[in-house]
């Protein structure tokens, strides 16, 4: 009678405390060498997760890209004072050694978390290059659980009704389509297992996968129960949430590099490559409603850059040549009407040298004015959203591609040197630059309360409070939360 008690407790711990592979069992023997797991023991409570972010339907959580979450002065204290912890993702580095090989490129296609996180009902979803998108107790930094996809992947996870979507798909060309690339013939970009992932929130088991030809490397977007998203088969789809069934697929010609996509009213914006086009579809329909494009475009054009909308602007980025040897490329900033695709303002960075991979930046919009890194210059400008005027630079140096958050007057910025900047909004003094070592790409940070949230291309997800950035003369002097 004692064993038998005693086995039940011994089985009852390791369910418990063992992670739970059962809930994805596969007898596939490739896949049992990459298995989901699964630890409930580290899902956050329950009275933790009303105080964050219910949904994220989009890249950065919405269309201006800002994706800052105040909190009202009732939360526990732990959530506004902000919490500390790094998660490693399977190959990360150390944040001081150096990248993969001496390449920042090779170490963010490895091991990278590229894109950044979204934090919804207490745990935080990030995908990473080596394969696994992550599910991690937003306050303790805990694994929830990971699920594999068999490829990179560099999207925001999507969270909506108790399901995660992410994409896959990687960088590349294989020989054939590298030719047809050279030749000026269309091509499909992403060798492998190109796939939409529907995923359970809770646990990570999938729901269901839709496999594309060419990769699926952007984040999509959601609503009304349908996902979009371009990708490097020169295709734009659109997918029924609940069950992966396209809707319609609209043939673009232009393949999509990073640029995930926007809604804004009736209309899907997206950036596409070869040919560079920015592009405006019915959201409805499928049909291409305007496009556009700008001489002497750089390398992918239009189709790296992750466009921002509000008031009837979408905003997007690119790279042109210069003409000057010396400094050969600028970035260019355009503000374009939703409706017609005319060119309300276009504002011409300073000129520079080329940045490899990724040679664009997430523009980001609040308060009426656009936010906007240079990867070619290191500058950070603030520019009026409805004439584009410049209101202010900031040097910071090292290139910039991620987005920033603007929380409480004062704007996070990651770039690549691995610092974090802290800038004025109103007048761009740069008030502190915190090291966190390794580099950022394109991850645009969240903030929660008094938590900052950001990935960067060493493998790492980071938590840290607020005031950890912040010089303390400028914490005190911060107006009180909403």
């Amino acid at each position: 009678m004692f064993t038998r008690i005693f086995m039940t407790l011994v089985i009852m711990a390791v369910l418990q405390f063992a992670p739970a592979f059962a809930q994805n069992r596969n007898d596939n023997p490739v896949e049992a060498e990459f298995p989901d797991q699964y630890f409930p023991q580290n899902q956050p409570e329950v009275n933790y997760m009303k105080y964050f972010p219910s949904v994220w339907t989009t890249y950065s959580s919405n269309p201006g890209r800002n994706a800052d979450f105040p909190l009202t002065k009732d939360v526990p204290e732990i959530l506004r004072a902000g919490v500390k912890w790094e998660f490693a993702g399977a190959g990360a580095l150390p944040l001081e050694g150096a990248p993969l090989n001496n390449s920042i490129i090779t170490t963010a296609y490895g091991v990278g978390m590229p894109v950044g996180a979204s934090v919804v009902a207490g745990i935080a979803y990030i995908g990473s290059d080596n394969g696994y998108t992550y599910a991690l107790n937003a306050l303790t930094g805990k694994l929830i659980w990971a699920h594999y996809g068999w490829n990179m992947n560099m999207s925001n996870p999507i969270v909506v009704d108790g399901r995660v979507f992410v994409s896959t798909g990687s960088a590349y060309f294989n020989y054939a389509n590298t030719m047809l690339y050279v030749q000026g013939k269309r091509p499909t970009r992403g060798p492998g297992l190109n796939s939409l992932y529907a995923l359970d929130a809770r646990t990570g088991k999938k729901l269901w996968v839709y496999h594309f030809a060419g990769e699926a490397m952007p984040t999509a977007a959601y609503e009304d129960g349908y996902l979009y998203i371009g990708t490097g088969d020169g295709h734009v789809y659109k997918l029924n949430a609940a069950t992966g069934k396209p809707k319609w697929i609209s043939d673009i010609v232009s393949f999509v590099s990073m640029s995930s996509p926007v809604l804004g009213g009736n209309y899907l914006f997206v950036g596409g490559t070869h040919p560079n086009f920015f592009y405006a579809l019915d959201k409805r329909t499928g049909k291409v409603v305007w496009r556009m494009t700008l001489p002497k475009l750089v390398a992918t054009g239009m189709g790296d850059c992750t466009p921002a909308y509000s008031d009837g602007i979408v905003v997007q980025q690119a790279t042109v040549q210069s003409g000057d040897p010396r400094m050969p490329v600028a970035n260019v900033l355009l503000a374009l009407d939703a409706a017609s695709g005319r060119v309300v303002w276009k504002k011409e960075f300073s000129q520079g040298v080329i940045p490899p991979a990724m040679k664009t930046a997430t523009p980001m919009i609040a308060d009426g004015n656009v936010f906007e890194g240079s990867p070619v210059t290191g500058n950070y400008y603030a520019l009026d959203l409805k004439n584009g005027r410049e209101l202010w630079k900031v040097h910071l140096g090292a290139q910039i591609r991620a987005g920033a958050v603007l929380d409480k007057g004062i704007l996070y910025v990651p770039y690549k040197s691995g610092d974090i900047a802290a800038i004025e909004a109103s007048n761009g003094s740069l008030l502190a630059n915190k090291h966190i070592g390794g580099a950022f790409g394109p991850s645009s940070p969240v903030v929660v309360g008094g938590t900052l949230y950001v990935s960067n291309i060493y493998g790492w997800l980071m938590a840290m409070p607020i005031s950890e950035i912040l010089p303390e003369e400028k914490i005190a002097a911060e107006p009180s939360m909403h």
